[in-house]
């Protein structure tokens, strides 16, 4: 199923096939601000297996898994920081990060990478924020990467035909090319800058 929603002024209405999908244990293709991604609910284990299977990583990877989330209090729920960090994030959101932080007692197993650490991301993307904010709930997300026999990372016509049997709903928001989020990782209460991506590096 393919659903056409405006990323920047989605309605509700338009998007509630997505989110019953979600509630179902159902993995979608949602747009982000930083392009295309595989979506699930945290609540969900056959979904988080799905988005893993779709990524190509095992519990064993380096690669944790990312979640979105709406509010700052979220990254204290889910996550185990320092103030200094928590100071950071709160100065950089919301935007285009990923911030990397060990994960809390509240995150499923799944969700984690091999040393425990999960991605935090609170987008300044409309459709995202609904999406959550419908769902109840964080929004587990695996952007695309190219590959071999992948169809182009922009156009939602090659996702629908590619992904038809894998995903169960493409939200198509129109093209939209790729542009990855700035990776921050946690350590030592500081963050540091792991991938330069479409956020400003904290602090430039």
């Amino acid at each position: 199923m393919r659903i056409r929603i405006d990323p920047e002024r989605p309605a509700p209405r338009k998007l509630a096939p997505a989110v019953d999908a979600l509630r179902r244990d159902k993995v979608i293709l949602i747009p982000t601000d930083t392009g295309y991604a595989f979506a699930c609910a945290l609540s969900s284990r056959k979904g988080i297996g799905g988005v893993r299977g779709l990524k190509g990583h095992d519990e064993r990877s380096k690669k944790p898994l990312s979640m979105l989330v709406n509010a700052l209090s979220d990254f204290g729920h889910y996550a185990i920081m320092g103030t200094s960090v928590f100071r950071t994030v709160r100065r950089i959101l919301p935007g285009a990060y990923t911030v990397i932080l060990e994960a809390s007692a509240e995150v499923p197993r799944d969700m984690r990478n091999r040393f425990g650490e999960i991605g935090l991301r609170m987008p300044d993307a409309p459709l995202c924020r609904m999406l959550v904010e419908e769902l109840g709930e964080p929004v587990v997300v695996g952007s695309l990467t190219p590959g071999d026999d992948e169809p182009a990372l922009e156009d939602p016509d090659e996702f629908e035909r590619f992904y038809r049997d894998r995903v169960d709903i493409v939200v198509d928001g129109g093209h939209l090319w790729p542009e990855p989020s700035t990776i921050l990782q946690a350590g030592d209460n500081e963050l540091v800058v792991a991938r330069v991506g479409k956020g400003p590096i904290p602090g430039d």
